[in-house]
């Protein structure tokens, strides 16, 4: 029997083993903190354990972290992440038996990755009685508490603790988008991060057994890996800390960490852009002859030698709403890998594959084949924007240029880490070491193409100096003030990360030059959109771009004198027009940044006073407050 509970939306969930033979207890609490433990005693149900179809288990694996505005159910119904529990327990039992078969191993081995029959594959060089545990002999290894302690934007992720007194993290990724690209997505992830640790000396998880499909015992896609046990970087980062504040410490330490991960991700020069796989994951295709060669120069040791390649890249942008695509005729030839000697054909790519994107869809749209809800306008826009950034591509940067230092080293394969970020760190205090935690989306790409990580990027106007920037600073309202104490401190972040790369890599500095990022910012542009409209935001940048195009051709920095593209009168006044509307929508509209999603807490809070009301057809307005006469 399963023993579980459920209290209303939750913001923490757990599942454990009573002392009954054959019966887990679920817990269901809510807390706002990001705790590793429960913290309170719920009522409690039964069931029984082998039975995965129990209705009643579906609460524990239900979205419970958020709700959205518009179509909350079907947004959640995306991100239910059942799975079986009996499965799980399977898997934790042959990855037990690996780890003894792995104890006769000669010490200093590092062994390839096995391919269960039940279709799963185990990291053997990580399944290591060190890591796994051990119980009693004869025994088996029984799982004796589940919890749900996340709830991310691409995954869910379960803390399991069993018998062997050890935990571990299951990560299961919401079906958001085809098997294809789940697949793809869990075994790059994998592979880059076996590289992280074995090739770059990078502190991660240690991973020990995947499913790229709902084939195998757990049913579901999924990562099961080492548990950390810590506190999360964020939780030292005070972004708006006031100079030489009690803080200062700990903000110098987060930009250290996280400095120090990116100069390891980049150190190594690869042979390809694209992103890393095993190497025995791809036994058909991608037989370019630049993918047949190792995938970086000089490894002796023969552990490493041919391990993993370069496939196709598995950026997010590649591969978001791309439901619409014949995966093998449409996308696959556009995902790379790219040889070194074409590093502008990585943007060329995304503007080819996200503009046959919003053809197909237009198309469909059309044929009355597909519920789209954008309009037929803003696709066709799409597919100019996007035919753009393709034709722009090739001369985007002179890629022999002697204008811009240390070009070639600027433009090598370098790996990218789209969330290289305090969130994504944690800090095991009893070590003393960080562990960077989830790799999903990376890729390798020239490093003058990786933008800022978010947490520090900043492109709003600079301000070094508050009172020499600021012509009469002093005489400011202090609402003033406070605007521009937001606009200095947010520069000076992005300038203290600067400062360490330059520190650590300056041979790379000069990818943060000011025309090296307008350069890049329509690519950067099209990588980071989150709606239908963001297009402007590319168009906006090309557009920034045809202004300054004669100044950087003068300085040969880039390819062709003339500017590549033609915007006549009537294209620049529609774009000023629609980029206007854009900014007014993102201003008047409530949570647009997250596209209507809100916190859980907050969203209970809004809709018991009345701030946010429930419309007939399940959608959510927000009350807008009465005009003051």
């Amino acid at each position: 029997m399963i023993r579980y509970t459920v209290a209303g939306s939750s913001r923490r969930s757990a599942l454990g083993v009573s002392r009954r033979v054959g019966t887990i207890k679920y817990i269901t609490t809510i807390t706002t903190t990001p705790k590793r433990f429960i913290s309170s005693k719920p009522n409690e149900v039964f069931t029984k354990l082998t039975n995965d179809n129990d209705p009643k288990r579906d609460a524990f694996f239900k979205y419970t972290w958020g709700s959205w505005l518009k179509n909350d159910k079907q947004q959640k119904e995306k991100r239910f992440t059942k799975f079986s529990i009996e499965g799980l327990n399977r898997i934790l039992n042959d990855v037990y038996i690996q780890s003894n078969e792995m104890a006769k191993a000669p010490d200093g081995k590092i062994l390839p990755p096995v391919f269960n029959k039940n279709l799963t594959v185990s990291l053997v060089n990580n399944v290591i009685p060190k890591n796994i545990g051990k119980i009693n002999p004869n025994e088996k290894v029984q799982v004796t508490t589940l919890s749900s302690i996340h709830e991310g934007k691409h995954h869910r992720i379960y803390k399991v603790d069993t018998n062997l007194n050890k935990a571990f993290i299951l990560r299961i990724p919401y079906p958001l988008e085809n098997e294809n690209a789940l697949s793809y997505r869990i075994r790059s992830e994998v592979a880059t991060m076996d590289f992280a640790d074995l090739k770059l000396g990078i502190k991660v998880p240690k991973i020990f057994c995947y499913g790229v499909n709902s084939l195998n015992p757990i049913r579901q896609p999924f990562v099961l890996q080492q548990f950390i046990e810590g506190d999360l970087l964020m939780k030292d980062w005070d972004p708006l800390m006031e100079d030489g504040s009690s803080n200062q410490e700990k903000f110098d330490n987060v930009i250290k960490q996280v400095s120090d991960f990116q100069s390891k991700l980049i150190s190594l020069k690869l042979n390809a852009f694209g992103s890393i796989y095993f190497n025995n994951d791809f036994k058909d295709g991608h037989d370019k002859e630049f993918v047949r060669e190792n995938i970086y120069d000089g490894e002796t040791n023969p552990d490493l030698q041919n391990r993993w390649k370069i496939g196709p890249s598995v950026e997010r942008c590649l591969w978001r709403h791309k439901s619409h695509l014949d995966f093998q005729k449409q996308m696959e030839p556009l995902l790379g890998p790219w040889s070194k000697k074409s590093p502008m054909d990585i943007i060329k790519n995304t503007g080819l594959l996200e503009a046959e994107n919003a053809k197909t869809r237009l198309a469909k749209k059309e044929a009355g084949s597909s519920p789209e809800l954008v309009c037929s306008r803003t696709l066709e826009e799409q597919v100019t924007t996007y035919e753009n950034l393709a034709k722009i591509a090739p001369d985007l940067f002179n890629v022999k240029t002697k204008a811009i230092p240390n070009m070639q080293e600027l433009l090598s394969p370098r790996l990218f880490h789209p969330d290289l970020d305090p969130m994504n760190i944690i800090v095991n205090k009893e070590a003393q070491e960080a562990y960077l935690l989830d790799f999903e989306g990376a890729c390798a790409k020239p490093f003058i193409l990786q933008n800022s990580p978010q947490f520090i990027a900043y492109d709003g106007p600079k301000i070094y100096d508050l009172k020499e920037d600021i012509t009469d600073y002093d005489k400011l309202s202090e609402a003033e003030k406070a605007q521009y104490q937001f606009m200095y401190k947010r520069t000076r972040n992005q300038h203290q990360w600067e400062k360490k790369l330059n520190d650590n890599n300056p041979q790379l500095i000069t990818a943060v030059a000011p025309p090296v990022k307008l350069l890049r910012s329509p690519y950067i542009a099209a990588v980071e959109r989150k709606t239908e409209e963001e297009y402007l935001l590319i168009d906006e940048s090309l557009l920034q771009l045809k202004e300054v195009w004669d100044i950087f051709a003068q300085n040969d920095l880039v390819n062709q004198k003339k500017f590549p593209l033609t915007y006549s009168k009537e294209d620049i006044e529609r774009h000023v027009e629609d980029l206007q509307k854009l900014h007014e929508k993102l201003i008047s509209t409530p949570f647009a940044a997250t596209q209507g999603w809100i916190p859980q807490d907050m969203f209970d809070q809004l809709l018991k006073s009345g701030s946010i009301v429930k419309q007939e057809n399940g959608d959510y307005t927000v009350k807008q407050p009465e005009p003051t006469k």
